[in-house]
C-alpha cells in the first residue's frame, strides 16, 4: 500500500499475509511477500523520500530497504489502534523509543541471528562463494555476513543521547552479593525524548561454554531536550550465573564486563570482580 501525505514524501505499508506469519508455517524466504519490494523500487526511483513500514510478525530480511530507505518503521502487529500510533510517529506528535526484541537477519540463510549465542573459536566474519564455485563459509557456517541488519536493541528517535559516568556500586564482590549500575544519560538532541538504557553482561571466563553476552538489565527514562538523568539499576548476582557441569546454577568467581549499549555496540564498559 503507497500512501502520499505530501508532494515531496511517500509513506509505504509492507504488510505480511496470515499464509507466511504463523503456527505450522515454516519460510525459506524471510523478505517481503510478493511484489511488494519491486514496489518499494518503484516508488524510490521516483526520487520522493520513502518511509517504508513493516508490518509483520517476524524480522524481515530485505537488506536492500535498510539501504535504501530513507527511514523504516517496525510496527510488528499493532492492533486496531495502529493506524493512530503510525500517524503519530510520522508527524511528529510522538516520538519513538522502542528497541528490536529480536535481531533481523540479512537473508534465511543467515539465520539463527541471536544476540546472545554461544561463545566459538571462529571469528565474525563473512563467507563467499568464489569464482570457481568454492563455498567458504564464515562465522556460523553462513555464506554471507553474520551481523544483522539491525540487532537486538536497535531503536532510533527523533533525538540523540549519549551516555557518561558508568558506575558500579561495588567493583569488586562475592557471589552472593548483589549490585547496582548506575549511569548518567544525557539527551542531546533538540527533541524530549525517551531511551531505553540496556546492560549487558559478559563472562570473561567460565567453567562452562557461556553466551558471548548476556541482557541483565535495562529501564526506560524520559530526558527533556539538552537536559540529563541519572539512571541506577539493580542487579542480582544470580544473574551473573552458569549452567554447571553439576546441573545446578552456581556464580562463579572470576572477572566480568558490564557494559552498557546495545547488542552490537559498547557506549561504556567498566569490569566487575566476583571473589
Amino acid at each position: 500500500m503507497v500512501g502520499t501525505w505530501s508532494l515531496d514524501q511517500t509513506l509505504l505499508w509492507t504488510p505480511g499475509t496470515n499464509a507466511t506469519t504463523g503456527e505450522h508455517v515454516d519460510l525459506s524466504d524471510l523478505g517481503l511477500v510478493g511484489a511488494q519490494l519491486d514496489l518499494v523500487k518503484a516508488v524510490k526511483a521516483t526520487g520522493k523520500p520513502i518511509v517504508v513500514v513493516l508490518v509483520s510478525g517476524k524480522p524481515v530480511a530485505e537488506p536492500w530497504v535498510q539501504a535504501n530507505a530513507d527511514a523504516v518503521i517496525q510496527q510488528f502487529y499493532p492492533g486496531e489502534l495502529g493506524g493512530f500510533a503510525l500517524a503519530e510517529i510520522v508527524f511528529g506528535a510522538a516520538n519513538p523509543s522502542g528497541k528490536l526484541p529480536v535481531s533481523f537477519p540479512h537473508s534465511v540463510g543467515t539465520t539463527p541471528v541471536f544476540y546472545n549465542y554461544l561463545k566459538g573459536s571462529r571469528p565474525v566474519d563473512a563467507g563467499e562463494i568464489m569464482d570457481d564455485g568454492t563455498l567458504v563459509f564464515g562465522h556460523q557456517y553462513v555464506l554471507s555476513t553474520p551481523v544483522p541488519i539491525w540487532s537486538f536493541g536497535h531503536g532510533l528517535s527523533y533525538t540523540t543521547f549519549n551516555y557518561t559516568d558508568l558506575k558500579l556500586s561495588h567493583s569488586t564482590i562475592s557471589i552472593t552479593d548483589n549490585f547496582n549500575v548506575t549511569v548518567t544519560v544525557h539527551n542531546t538532541g533538540s527533541q524530549d525524548g525517551k531511551e531505553v538504557v540496556q546492560i549487558y553482561m559478559i563472562d570473561c571466563v567460565s567453567s562452562v561454554v557461556t553466551p558471548n553476552q548476556e541482557l541483565i538489565g535495562f529501564a526506560k527514562v524520559d530526558i527533556l531536550a539538552g537536559g540529563s538523568e541519572t539512571v541506577s539499576i539493580p542487579i542480582l548476582s544470580s544473574q551473573l550465573a552458569v549452567w554447571s557441569l553439576k546441573n545446578s546454577w552456581i556464580v562463579e568467581p572470576g572477572t566480568f564486563v558490564i557494559k552498557i549499549g546495545t547488542s552490537d555496540q559498547t557506549f561504556l564498559n567498566t569490569n566487575l570482580t566476583v571473589h
